[in-house]
């Protein structure tokens, strides 16, 4: 119990502290996520409201553009001094710069100036991003375009500096690079980061006003200090959920072990009690058995579940003991029954008691506490059959030479294959109640219940069919020449006394309608 409770220990620290290790990341995850869209969002704001500054001054120098470059320089001049983000203004008529708020009249090629051409359709607006200008050659630069008609096209020139400058403030404690491209043209990035191939998190955000996009890449060792705080914050609580495991798991452990010290005292105090089920005759309804079924009802008054004595018991290894308890019950019930034989007796073995060394011993002493006219039907589930095959079948070999039979428990929900139920000494297939429970209607598909039928009429057992409820499903049960039935439409389990009367007025009753 010590290893048990060092193992449970190091789980109820593991787990709690794995949980909230996914729980910080996904928050850090998130948080990051959250962090980076409101870095685009206002970069993406600025560029906006410079693209907006911008279209508004290529509306202005438009106004502009069919006078000589004499009558509008001072204007546009003025523009382009006294306008926020705006470098230089000016007029294009096909590859010439005609005026400009900077030359003036002096005409020149647009392309000696920046590098390309400028053109744009009436209405229309062309944003393209330059590596510099000839009076600037090292400085990213953005030029606005504006078709302004007469084959005269308007335009502005923006300061990359501006961008670069809000990116150097904008990259806060995270170390992340912000890339802006406009539709045309290099990518204005943040200051002396030389993270080109940069690996993290990425995200993109796109303007369609300002024909740009942003992309934020974010080292994934920034997440560490998102994971930091959280587990800051969330240290106490994978502390409490430690303790309230430790506490939940000692309260398990002091139930199961306190249910494991009752059942022993149960067994001193007399409390087990047996029922038995009727086994009929599937084809004349004849009671020609029964299954023994243990139930628990203590002094108070309260029943503990089968299921949950068992398997503590099971978990206690007191499940060799409780059997034993079980065979003297069932002998003491029945000494004083008249039945006709062979008179089929149910008994269900635990896979511990099956491999036991005492096993074999245990049922002849029981075997040999009852009347001739009692055959014993040892019941185990497939899990029994698979988990240790040869010791299974050597046990069960050497009990069947005395007398004794073996029925498959709950057939079908297991795992045992054909090959090892062929070479299994069996005499009966137990069919499980969620078969039966598939005869729903008279025409009903039932391509596994009959499968199983089909089994065992090629291997020679018998069949046994549980949890029939009703009239219906008998009748199914009995066209196709299922050997025998047991379930609520004969008769729940109940105690031995009444057994032993429903079992003589059922007899007799159906000797009397053969007659």
């Amino acid at each position: 119990m010590m290893q048990l409770s060092k193992r449970m220990i190091v789980v109820s620290l593991l787990v709690p502290a794995i949980l909230v290790g996914l729980l910080s990341l996904g928050m850090a995850v998130r948080q990051l996520q959250r962090d980076t869209a409101i870095t685009a969002e206002i970069l993406l704001g600025q560029v906006d409201h410079v693209t907006s500054i911008a279209r508004h001054t290529l509306h202005t120098t438009a106004q502009m553009a069919n006078q000589p470059c004499e009558n509008v320089v001072e204007k546009m001049t003025e523009t382009g001094a006294l306008t926020p983000y705006i470098r230089i203004t000016g007029l294009v008529r096909g590859d010439t710069l005609v005026c400009s708020s900077i030359t003036g009249s002096r005409q020149q090629s647009i392309r000696s100036v920046y590098g390309l051409p400028l053109s744009a359709e009436m209405g229309s607006l062309e944003i393209t991003a330059i590596n510099g200008t000839r009076s600037v050659p090292h400085q990213t630069a953005i030029i606005y375009a504006s078709g302004a008609g007469n084959g005269i096209t308007v335009f502005s020139v923006v300061d990359g500096r501006y961008f670069t400058d809000l990116m150097e403030t904008l990259d806060d404690e995270n170390h992340a690079i912000l890339r802006l491209r406009f539709s045309d043209g290099p990518v204005i990035s943040s200051q002396d980061k030389g993270t080109e191939d940069l690996a993290g998190f990425s995200a993109v955000f796109n303007s369609d006003f300002s024909q740009a996009r942003i992309q934020i890449i974010t080292p994934w060792q920034s997440l560490a200090r998102y994971l930091v705080r959280n587990m800051i914050f969330l240290g106490p609580a994978s502390l409490l959920l430690t303790l309230a495991t430790l506490y939940l798991w000692r309260r398990w452990l002091t139930g199961k072990l306190s249910l494991a010290d009752e059942i022993a005292k149960g067994m001193a105090r007399g409390e087990f009690v047996v029922h038995y089920q009727p086994v009929c005759e599937a084809a004349s309804g004849m009671c020609t058995g029964a299954e023994a079924l243990m139930r628990w009802q203590r002094a108070d008054g309260s029943s503990i579940s089968p299921a949950l004595f068992i398997q503590a018991a099971e978990e206690e290894e007191m499940i060799i003991s409780l059997t034993r308890h079980l065979f003297g019950l069932i002998a003491a019930d029945v000494k004083a029954w008249q039945v006709t034989a062979p008179f089929h007796l149910g008994v269900n073995i635990a896979a511990a008691h099956l491999t036991d060394d005492a096993f074999t011993t245990d049922v002849l002493q029981f075997r040999q506490s009852l009347a001739a006219s009692f055959r014993l039907v040892l019941e185990v589930t497939e899990r029994s059959l698979v988990d240790d095959t040869a010791l299974a079948s050597e046990n069960l070999n050497a009990l069947r030479q005395h007398g004794c039979q073996v029925a498959v428990d709950d057939f079908g929900t297991g795992y045992c294959s054909l090959s090892l139920l062929h070479n299994l000494p069996v005499d009966y297939l137990k069919i499980d109640k969620i078969f039966i429970d598939t005869l729903t209607s008279a025409g009903t598909d039932t391509p596994v219940l009959d499968t199983i039928i089909g089994l065992s009429k090629r291997l020679g057992l018998a069949t046994i069919a549980e949890g029939v409820s009703t009239q219906q499903q008998a009748e199914w049960l009995k066209d196709n020449r299922v050997s025998y039935v047991q379930g609520y439409l004969y008769a729940r389990p109940m105690p031995a006394a009444d057994f032993i009367s429903w079992y003589e007025e059922n007899n007799r009753k159906r000797e009397t309608g053969r007659t």
